[in-house]
């Protein structure tokens, strides 16, 4: 495949992103949000599982750490008074052994009548200079309550990022549906 055809792929993929985002998410009367954050404090077990197989997770600009919390710029995204819609953040978060890392960006969180779950763009596969992203549901959040147009929520792993941990710390250390902490969303309406 030429490089061509590869970053067309790679660019129909982010469109894919920001259009499921809005086809699959968009309430009836939602306000723009333009601003806020999103945050995710990983649990102490969670923390351990990761120190103990000598895995990091390190943010990705311009999202930052403290501690165990993660906070991620919201860039854009629509919302109900349900809390219903969707909203795309800034930055992202990086798995590493130390050898590897895997990068997850964009990281998208999409709520409707099936519930809450969290998107992103990983990579598939590398050659040369040019990295091929594809859209993948990373965690699902359960639990949701909304207080003052804020939701939290427990995050929980899926097939896919359970996968990446597994990879990375070269055996099985955890399993789809397996809670890693807590979501809170806090959007900026205007």
């Amino acid at each position: 495949m030429s490089r061509s055809i590869r970053l067309i792929a790679a660019l129909a993929v982010v469109a894919s992103l920001a259009v499921a985002s809005i086809a699959l998410a968009k309430p009836a009367q939602s306000a723009k949000i333009n601003g806020g954050s999103t945050t995710v404090t990983i649990s102490s077990a969670a923390a351990t599982v990761l120190n103990n197989n000598n895995l990091t997770v390190k943010p990705l600009a311009p999202a930052t750490a403290s501690g165990s919390t993660f906070t991620f710029p919201i860039g854009r995204g629509r919302m109900n008074a349900k809390m219903r819609g969707f909203v795309i953040t800034k930055g992202g978060f990086a798995f590493s052994n130390g050898t590897r890392t895997v990068r997850l960006r964009k990281l998208t969180v999409i709520s409707n009548k099936n519930g809450v779950s969290i998107w992103a763009l990983a990579p598939t596969h590398s050659k040369k200079h040019l990295i091929i992203y594809r859209v993948a549901r990373i965690a699902r959040v359960t639990g949701v309550t909304i207080s003052n147009k804020t939701a939290t929520g427990t995050v929980k792993l899926t097939a896919l990022s359970a996968g990446v941990i597994n990879n990375l710390a070269g055996k099985k250390v955890t399993a789809a549906g397996t809670s890693i902490g807590t979501a809170t969303l806090s959007p900026t309406f205007g």
